[in-house]
């Protein structure tokens, strides 16, 4: 009896019609070798694995995909690629079809899928699902998660049955099954449409196509088959004519030499099915790198709200591998009170699709009770509905870079503390060093004042005192002189022609108004010599009651040679609108200082605005003084002047800062006697508008010890 040598064939649309097709193909092997006898042996998917591994068959026909899986698990190898015929023409390529009733306008494209019925040949079919299934993926698509149903059902017509009828939304076959059935008159292609059509192949193929193209179906030699009965098979296949009833039979035009399946195993390597089940799965290496780079990983299911925590992940945090429960809230309960709201806000934000990505800083508790540092990162996945359904992420610990930050911040933070205090010495001596400049000029000025109204006073007061002896003698004099000419009013010509030329008249009549005149103006020189002293005040001690309205009048007297102006120029108007002042506790002469230098500064201000206005314009300084609270006492003095500059009045008190030419200010007064007047515990400001002049207020306490501050609105 001949050896039996059985055929195994992928009955991918019904045993009979498997048996019609490839018996012929048996039958001529057994004539071309008749020592043996070949056998067609159908079977489904399941059957086609147990026959194999369990060395049933020593042949088998079957499609590319079950082949490249039967490579990696049994070693069996392919002898030839068939050469279908499809429509009159041989074909050594095929792919799958994606389809749906040609009603079916929600559905136009890949990602229409989401949420849909779908049927497929079965799960290891490789024309009849896993080609599609590629497509699918990669088009974002989760079949497992994101279709509403996924089934199998074992054939490739009971898959555009269930269609036509409605039992699925959508499906996959192989190519040319459509049409095949088309022509058998079992369908109307009119009743379906092909979801992601492949049109770029034109008349090459010319078939309903929506994935790549893939090798046709192999012939396979197994384990049990002798070597050098595979090499018999492989040359009778090779040589079949393209006529011949067995290539006829299997619609094809026989066998050609094996193609290169390398595109199959890479549809695999993206599915990560048997052979490449674990393809791109964290290997060894990546482990090590991972453990490198001191990251803890962690993968989070929001529906079960179980998290799985990476041994380093445990580790960061003080724990062994089993001490730590894989739990969200083992997770949340260690989190630093003070982020636990920022964070859960930030994951929220995230799931809510507020934030593109998840990047945040935060502490979590390690086993020993102090906190550490950690950049958390992670990815979110959703499924069709656009819900969450699962978290993964990385935790680095930046603890050290955390405390670097700190440090350096408190570093930088006693810098500028110090810094400021630096600034701060710096500033106060200046103010020192311009304090004692400026006091001792004013020292060195009021000992100058002193010294001349010392020496002034010593022959003025002279003067003054021998005006009245004067007076009377002249009187003597003039009254002898009448007596004369009473007696002898007829004097001698020599007396009449002396009388003449020295205009004895006249001068009887002049001479008393003469020494009046010697009078008031010796009189005015005592004046001065008093206000230089009271204005000096060296022969007074430095803090007493003093009237301030002598100290206004002793200025103002002192600058009467500005105030008049020359003969061809506007008299400054001196407006005096004095309240009733107690006598107030200060330093008369630094007090006078401070009336010196602003009126001083208004005197300037109105000589650069007559150069500038018309002739009716009337410079004027007004001065006004009143007492608030019986507490404190405001002295107003204004100008209408041309104003200040914005620029001007954020530095007016800054000191050496002038608006004056070089060598006509030094930019000190203001500055002095703002902190003048801070010495005497009150308070310097000032308004100012261009075109309407400006105002210096002066806020002082009627006694030395008073510290508060009075808050009150003073209008201009």
């Amino acid at each position: 009896m001949k050896p039996l040598i059985q055929i195994g064939v992928l009955a991918d649309r019904n045993i009979q019609h498997t048996l019609q097709s490839w018996q012929t193909t048996a039958d001529y092997l057994t004539a071309e070798l008749p020592e043996y006898q070949f056998a067609i042996v159908p079977l489904d998917f399941t059957q086609m694995g147990v026959a194999v591994e369990q060395e049933a068959v020593e042949f088998i026909i079957t499609s590319p995909g079950m082949y490249v899986e039967f490579e990696a698990l049994y070693g069996v190898n392919r002898l030839a690629t068939l050469k279908h015929l499809r429509l009159g023409q041989a074909y050594t390529l095929f792919g799958g079809v994606i389809f749906c009733n040609a009603d079916s306008e929600d559905i136009q494209n890949l990602t229409d899928l989401r949420g849909k019925r779908f049927l497929a040949v079965a799960e290891n079919s490789f024309g009849g699902w896993r080609l599609a299934w590629r497509e699918i993926v990669e088009a974002g698509i989760n079949p497992h998660r994101d279709f509403q149903s996924l089934h199998f059902s074992n054939s490739h017509d009971a898959v555009v049955y269930a269609i036509e009828r409605g039992e699925a939304d959508a499906g996959t076959i192989s190519t040319n099954v459509l049409e095949q059935m088309a022509l058998e008159g079992k369908i109307d292609l009119k009743n379906f449409k092909i979801i992601n059509q492949q049109t770029q192949y034109g008349e090459k193929f010319p078939f309903a196509l929506s994935t790549r193209l893939y090798p046709e179906w192999p012939f396979v030699v197994t384990q049990k088959a002798p070597s050098d009965l595979a090499e018999q098979v492989a040359i009778a296949l090779l040589k079949l004519p393209k006529d011949h009833p067995a290539a006829k039979s299997a619609k094809s035009e026989g066998w050609t030499i094996p193609l290169n399946y390398q595109s199959v195993h890479e549809c695999f390597q993206v599915l990560q099915v048997h052979p490449y089940k674990d393809f791109g799965k964290i290997s060894s290496s990546f482990q090590l790198a991972v453990k490198g780079s001191n990251d803890g990983l962690w993968d989070w299911n929001l529906e079960t709200n179980e998290v799985f925590f990476s041994n380093r992940w445990k580790e960061m945090l003080g724990y062994a591998e089993a001490a730590f429960p894989n739990h969200f809230q083992e997770w949340k309960q260690r989190l630093h009170p003070d982020d636990q709201d920022r964070v859960l806000t930030t994951f929220q934000q995230y799931f809510e699709g507020q934030l593109s990505t998840c990047e945040l800083e935060y502490r979590l508790q390690h086993r020993n009770g102090n906190y550490l540092w950690v950049f958390c990162r992670g990815v979110l996945l959703r499924d069709v509905w656009n819900q969450p359904y699962r978290m993964a992420g990385s935790h680095t610990d930046i603890t050290r870079r955390k405390q670097a930050e700190e440090e350096l911040r408190q570093s930088e933070l006693q810098l500028k503390t110090q810094t400021q205090q630096l600034q701060q010495a710096l500033k106060e001596l200046q103010q020192t060093q311009m304090q004692l400049i400026h006091s001792e000029k004013m020292s060195s000025l009021g000992q100058l004042v002193a010294g001349i109204a010392h020496e002034i006073n010593n022959p003025v007061n002279f003067i003054y005192g021998n005006l009245n002896y004067l007076e009377e003698s002249v009187q003597g004099l003039l009254n002898l002189v009448q007596i004369y000419q009473q007696c002898y009013p007829q004097p001698v010509d020599a007396v009449e022609v002396a009388i003449e030329e020295f205009e004895l008249g006249f001068v009887r009549n002049d001479l008393p108004r003469l020494l009046n005149s010697m009078r008031v103006g010796s009189e005015r020189i005592r004046d001065l010599v008093h206000s230089l002293r009271n204005f000096s005040r060296l022969d007074e001690a430095e803090v007493k009651p003093v009237d301030i309205h002598e100290g206004i009048e002793n200025t103002l007297l002192l600058l009467q040679h500005r105030l008049k102006r020359d003969a061809d120029q506007s008299r400054i108007v001196i407006q005096k609108k004095y309240g009733d002042l107690p006598q107030v506790e200060c330093s008369p002469g630094q007090l006078n200082q401070v009336f010196m230098n602003i009126l001083s500064n208004a005197i300037d201000a109105l000589e650069e605005t007559i150069a500038h206005q018309p002739n009716n314009f009337t410079p004027t300084i007004t001065i006004c003084t009143k007492i608030i609270a019986e507490r404190w006492i405001f002295i107003h003095i204004a100008d209408n002047g041309l104003g200040m500059a914005e620029e001007t009045k954020l530095r007016l008190f800054d000191p050496f800062f002038t608006t004056k030419p070089v060598g006509q200010g030094t930019g000190l007064g203001l500055s002095i006697s703002y902190q003048i007047v801070e010495r005497h515990h009150g308070k310097l400001n000032f308004l100012s508008e261009p075109e309407k002049g400006t105002e210096f207020q002066i806020q002082l306490p009627v006694f030395r010890d008073s510290r508060v501050s009075l808050k009150c609105e003073v209008k201009k």
